[in-house]
């Protein structure tokens, strides 16, 4: 563990796990990801479990809080994700672009600004590659993102239209994913340019935190394949040490969470953030949860489960550690069979808590800003997340 004492590691890993402080800083604001934890639990788990210089692994990335805490930290970070929006998103918050990158978009930006009002002609989007993908859009917000992406050809470098397309997925995000009145467009577009320039200011900030951080370089791979499917090959020529840690929060089992899709009005579905980030969609629900909240969905979902941890269990390091969070439709039920798939696949529970105060138990967290389709309901399971911590066992 860290260069601190356990008790002392231990007791701060927990506070932070407890903590209902929102994500901030740096790049995290770049997008709101569905069930992701905060950067001060990834903060306190990297200093609690490894050293700089040390390799930290995210199988189920989302949108990259892990490997940019890791980054921040001096540690190399490798991530993986299914979801290409996930895999975009992590892309685009690891890229360090310079002070002269945000110049030229800022200038971009100001360029194009006469040519987005809705007077323009009528603008192609749909497209036979992104066929139904606005589907449930209101037409001025439609037409509105259409006009940006048209103009993102101007822009000389793919990491700066990427980063445009980060900035209007989190603008399109804030207008419509579960809210109650959608924008106009004047609105939109403000909106648009003040997410731009946050988007910069992240940039500006983790810059200079790596400017007076430490000897090593950090390295980040970035892969779009299931966990069970990762190759120490594939970041070989980059990264020649294993991974000390892995930190990640997996699917939670049989709980509705939209990974790749925004919900608009109620519950309508659109796959419209994939359009914004120029990646493809077409899958359902269940493709990104590991299985469906059915039965069988369930077994597939712990089969997975122990079939991505054996696999990662051959590339970690020696007495590499595994932690998580995560939240289960059953408690009861769930939890136990989720502890005997690790156990399984060669990882031992370790009992952070009775290093705090001796006593043995878990570490359960109330999630904050639950989606508003869930808060409804009460006090659900899934508004619990558990901080799970195993050890790799030979």
């Amino acid at each position: 563990m860290g260069g601190s004492t356990p008790t002392r590691l231990s007791e701060t890993l927990v506070n932070a796990a407890l903590s209902k402080s929102p994500s901030q800083g740096f790049t995290h604001t770049f997008y709101k990801y569905p069930a992701r934890f905060s950067p001060e639990f990834a903060r306190a788990a990297i200093h609690a479990f490894t050293q700089p210089g040390d390799v930290i692994l995210d199988p189920f990335m989302g949108s990259g809080t892990t490997l940019v805490e890791a980054l921040v930290a001096g540690r190399h970070a490798i991530g993986a994700d299914i979801s290409s929006l996930a895999y975009f998103l992590t892309q685009v918050k690891t890229t360090l672009l310079t002070p002269e990158d945000c110049d030229a978009i800022w200038n971009w930006a100001n360029n194009i600004q006469p040519r987005l009002k809705l007077r323009q002609s009528a603008i192609p989007i749909n497209d036979k590659i992104y066929e139904g993908y606005q589907r449930e859009v209101p037409w001025w917000i439609k037409k509105t993102m259409a006009l940006v992406l048209r103009e993102l050809d101007q822009l000389p470098k793919l990491e700066q239209r990427k980063l445009v397309r980060c900035a209007l997925l989190r603008t399109g995000q804030w207008a419509l994913d579960c809210t109650k009145k959608i924008p106009s467009a004047s609105e939109f577009r403000m909106k648009f340019f003040e997410i731009l320039q946050e988007c910069f200011r992240g940039l500006r900030e983790m810059r200079e935190a790596l400017k007076n951080s430490l000897d090593v370089i950090p390295q980040v791979v970035c892969l779009n394949i299931p966990a069970a499917e990762l190759d120490p090959t594939l970041w070989e020529n980059r990264i020649q040490r294993k991974p000390n840690l892995i930190l990640t929060s997996p699917p939670y089992p049989s709980v509705h969470v939209v990974y790749h899709r925004w919900q608009i009005k109620s519950r309508k579905e659109t796959s419209v953030p994939f359009w914004i980030a120029g990646e493809l969609d077409g899958h359902g629900e269940a493709y990104y949860t590991m299985g469906s909240r059915t039965p069988t969905g369930l077994n597939n979902y712990f089969r997975s489960i122990e079939d991505s941890f054996s696999h990662l269990h051959m590339m970690l390091a020696e007495d590499a550690f595994v932690v998580q969070l995560l939240a289960f439709s059953a408690i009861e039920e769930q939890l136990p069979r989720y502890l005997v798939a690790m156990e399984c696949a060669g990882f031992r529970e370790y009992d952070l808590v009775s290093e705090c105060d001796g006593v043995p138990g878990r570490v359960w967290r109330q999630v904050p800003s639950r989606r508003w389709y869930a808060t409804y309901k009460g006090n659900t399971s899934s508004s619990r997340e558990v901080l799970l911590v195993h050890r790799r066992i030979s």
